[in-house]
């Protein structure tokens, strides 16, 4: 990113931080577990948060943080504008001092005239009644001349990605994804000197996610891409962003990974990324293009896809695809829907419309889809394409307008919701929507319970389902004390505990680290492959399509424009394009080293050990 004369000044310094949610806790001493014996999972870890932080944002910096679920990193954000300790009660010591001030003692609105933050619920963020004082609120609480909001409504919509937006449009009235950009626009209406973002893309498509950290990336460089309205503003100087996705986190200068409560490693961008062991030991992601050339002997791994196709040019490695279009196709890593049966779901000229206020808005428009028995099924398009609307159908959430949905031969709405709810669990997209009981193990019990389940039986399915999902010794929690990776578990806890013949998930790895993705989805293609649990999925992420889901339908508009096999649809770079759906890595090199070879009908690699093999000259497989 650019370069200023501050870029030598610390924007934020924290020394010796200490948080416990708990007001009554006992704080370990900053010097405690100095040798790193403080456990990485913070599930096993207990007690407070952050246990001794010493951490400088330098000024000038777009700062990427990242560590497990549960593991400090929103909490670590939220020192960053007095929330904590000014606002969230807890046991707190330590020193923080953000643009010049001390956080500990200033009050939040103070420091929000300078720290602007888009939380991790973002919905919860969200209270106005229109578009446009939604974008208001901050700039009128910072007593900006009305004349100036009006400008800065137009400018942070803008530079968002919302504009053309009615302002007049309820909130309520956008996806899931418009929302996030929403909140996004409303804290950049305040001007920030810094911008601090807890996963600002959890919840957009592909070109959403490119499009939002674009214009972080050009925030960076003080250079927003408009025409600059009313007042100075040209960008906050200093970025810090929490993320789990490291391909996001690879647009970043500078890297600080948490592990234990503490900043375990931190540095230029380029240097935290490339060691594997670093990573591995914060939970986080290994780069694959790193993981793969790491195998391959590659003393200095790339990050980038572009430096990986150069390097297999300059070297003695050639690509040898894992299979040749007219091939028999291979299935996807994880091996699952190789086992498939009967029809299950049947989709005839679907159509569902919502009433926005503004008149009716069609999310689903003439859809036809059936899935068989036994299949994972993944379902992918931009934001709005009706992905959630359709899998809101297959379990009754949902009526059609126009056509119909049947489930093992009969019309989803000549079914009771009980009967529907035993055999299809739905886990929703934000676990908010999904949980309600006062601990983790009622929570758990309560589908089973209205089921029917009791004594013995109840108890071991919680206690498996608990264990499963990997929150024992959590049971007596609040689940809202949790962070949103953990909810998301205790929320699909409590749909298994009901022992499902089908698992319908949207976005199923929001919130969770890369070891929890891994050991979430790794479960779900065992129940696949097992117990012939049938999976639907909505996702945007293209690695967990690549590496679970055989089949992919993708949506655009309401419609389906395509449902084809995942490998075969990941081989059509004119049709990724055109939908505007980004490969994974694997992939992405894969295709561009069969280009680059010559290899027509090449179909790519799904994952890390496939590329692997077929750069040492294997079939993949």
């Amino acid at each position: 990113m650019g370069t200023s004369e501050q870029d030598d000044g610390i924007a934020a310094r924290l020394r010796r931080v200490l948080f416990s949610y708990d007001r009554e806790a006992t704080l370990p001493s900053p010097e405690a577990d100095a040798d790193d014996a403080a456990p990485a999972d913070p599930d096993e870890r207990g007690g407070a948060v952050l246990r001794g932080v010493d951490l400088d944002i330098l000024e000038g910096s777009f700062t990427v943080v990242m560590g497990a679920s549960g593991g400090g990193k929103s909490t670590l954000l939220r020192t960053l504008n007095g929330i904590i300790p000014g606002f969230i009660s807890g046991s707190f010591e330590g020193d923080v001092t953000v643009l010049e001030r001390d956080a500990t003692t200033t009050r939040v609105p103070e420091m929000a005239r300078g720290v602007g933050m888009v939380i991790q619920d973002y919905e919860a963020q969200l209270f106005g009644t229109s578009v446009a004082t939604e974008v208001a609120f901050g700039p009128e609480n910072l007593a900006v001349p009305p004349a100036e909001i009006d400008d800065r409504i137009d400018r942070s919509l803008s530079i968002a990605g919302l504009e053309g937006l009615d302002l007049r449009r309820s909130p309520d009235a956008l996806s899931g994804g418009q929302k996030q950009r929403l909140v996004f626009a409303g804290v950049l209406a305040m001007y920030p000197e810094l911008l601090v973002l807890d996963e600002p893309t959890s919840d957009l498509d592909p070109a959403g996610s490119r499009e939002t950290l674009s214009v972080i990336g050009r925030l960076a460089d003080g250079a927003d891409g408009t025409d600059g309205g009313t007042g100075a503003w040209d960008g906050p100087g200093t970025i810090v962003m929490v993320t789990h996705k490291i391909e996001e986190a690879l647009l970043a200068d500078h890297a600080v990974l948490l592990r234990g409560g503490r900043a375990y490693r931190s540095g230029p961008a380029e240097e935290v990324f490339t060691d594997i062991e670093a990573l591995r030991a914060s939970r986080v992601a290994v780069p694959p293009l790193v993981e793969a050339f790491d195998r391959l002997g590659v003393d200095d791994p790339p990050l980038r896809v572009e430096e990986a196709a150069e390097l297999v040019a300059e070297t003695d490695l050639t690509w040898q695809p894992p299979a040749r279009a007219g091939d028999p196709l291979p299935g996807v890593p994880a091996g699952t829907g190789e086992t498939t049966g009967d029809v299950l779901f049947e989709i005839s000229d679907l159509v569902h419309e919502y009433d926005t206020g503004d008149g009716a808005v069609r999310a689903v428009d003439g859809l036809d889809l059936t899935v068989h028995e036994g299949e994972v099924v993944a379902i992918v398009g931009h934001n709005g394409s009706g992905k959630t609307t359709l899998a809101k159908h297959l379990n009754g959430l949902l009526d059609p307008d126009r056509g119909t949905v049947t489930w093992d031969g009969r019309d989803l709405r000549d079914v009771r919701m009980s009967e529907v709810g035993r055999h299809v669990g739905f886990v929703f997209q934000n676990p908010d929507h999904q949980i309600f009981a006062a601990t983790v193990e009622e929570e758990v019990a309560f589908g089973p319970e209205n089921f029917g389940l009791a004594g013995a039986e109840l108890d071991r399915r919680v206690a498996d389902a608990i264990e499963t999902v990997e929150l024992d010794g959590l049971e007596d929690a609040d689940p809202f004390n949790l962070s949103k990776g953990q909810r998301q578990r205790v929320a699909l806890a409590g749909i298994l505990a009901t022992d499902p013949d089908v698992i319908v998930f949207d976005e199923p790895s929001t919130g969770l680290d890369a070891q929890q993705q891994a050991t979430f989805m790794d479960m779900v293609a065992r129940l696949n492959r097992e117990e012939g649990v049938t999976v639907v999925m909505v996702t945007h992420s293209m690695s967990t399509v690549a590496e679970y889901a055989p089949r992919s339908v993708v949506m655009v508009d309401g419609r389906k424009v395509a449902d084809r096999p995942t490998r075969e649809l990941f081989a059509d770079g004119p049709a990724l394009a055109e939908w505007d759906l980004r490969p994974p890595q694997p992939v992405a090199l894969a295709n561009r080293l069969a280009d680059q070879q010559g290899l027509d009908g090449a179909l790519p690699a799904l994952s890390v050990d496939e590329l692997v093999a077929g750069l040492q000259g294997g079939d993949g497989q």
